[in-house]
């Protein structure tokens, strides 16, 4: 689980950019974080991986103080956490395989378990057949599906996205956003950073909306199109089944 408790961030011009923020996000759970231009998004971001650190208040990850990590062990707690950035940040000079082995190197993978791990995300993201390709050959849709992979190289528990659609047209946001969802399936925690609000009403998850860096709405998951129909069906189908007093009459008319 993770979470805040009142947290302040202040800068020394004095800015407040994070003001006395509460809030947890369970563990498997998916949040949209929501909020325009300065609402406090990207300093929260900042916060969770540690590039920054609180002026005041405290952040848990799994219950551990994170504001209290020592600056040489900040790696061990990045590796539980996957980004996604706006910003690409595969190597334009290597192939697609080669960024994801060169990551994998970085975070100790050697030998066969190496290759073996490179595959595996490239398959997994769809774009194994695309191995041989460099960033610039491949359409922003699939970029986004290997940064999506080269996140996925430390295994960890949490997927944050930083803006995952921003660059996408709608069908390509769709379905990074569906990648995305598959992975909180298998039990990956994922929080999205988006100026999108619709976002999360397409998918029926819980959304944060920062605003001045305070939370001024957190609202709760809501029943999807789909599990709405698929609960209509499910009633539809009960009420036809015939009652157990139908099933005997039914039975002994037969014998």
């Amino acid at each position: 689980m993770i979470e805040f408790v009142n947290v302040v961030k202040k800068y020394p011009n004095g800015t407040v950019a994070i003001n006395e923020l509460s809030f947890s996000v369970d563990d498997g759970e998916v949040v949209f974080i929501h909020g325009k231009t300065d609402s406090g998004k990207t300093t929260l971001r900042k916060l969770m991986l540690l590039e920054e650190r609180v002026t005041s208040g405290d952040i848990y990850f799994d219950d551990i103080p994170i504001s209290r990590i020592r600056t040489g062990k900040i790696y061990r707690h990045r590796r539980k956490i996957g980004v996604v950035f706006r910003e690409s940040r595969l190597f334009v000079h290597k192939t697609l395989y080669d960024n994801l082995i060169f990551v994998l190197r970085a975070v100790d993978y050697r030998g066969k378990a190496l290759k073996e791990r490179a595959r595996k995300l490239l398959e997994l993201a769809g774009l194994w057949e695309e191995r041989k390709k460099y960033p610039e050959m491949l359409t922003p849709t699939e970029r986004q599906r290997a940064e999506i992979a080269r996140a996925l190289a430390t295994d960890p528990k949490i997927i944050i996205a930083d803006e995952p659609t921003a660059s996408l047209d709608t069908k390509g946001g769709l379905e990074i956003l569906g990648m995305l969802m598959k992975l909180n399936s298998e039990g990956k925690t994922v929080i999205i950073f988006t100026k999108d609000e619709e976002l999360s009403q397409q998918f029926g998850k819980r959304m944060i909306t920062l605003d001045f860096g305070e939370v001024v709405s957190d609202t709760a998951p809501t029943v999807s199109e789909k599990e709405k129909t698929e609960n209509s069906e499910t009633e539809d189908n009960t009420e036809n089944e015939p009652s157990e007093e139908t099933k005997d009459d039914v039975d002994g008319s037969e014998k």
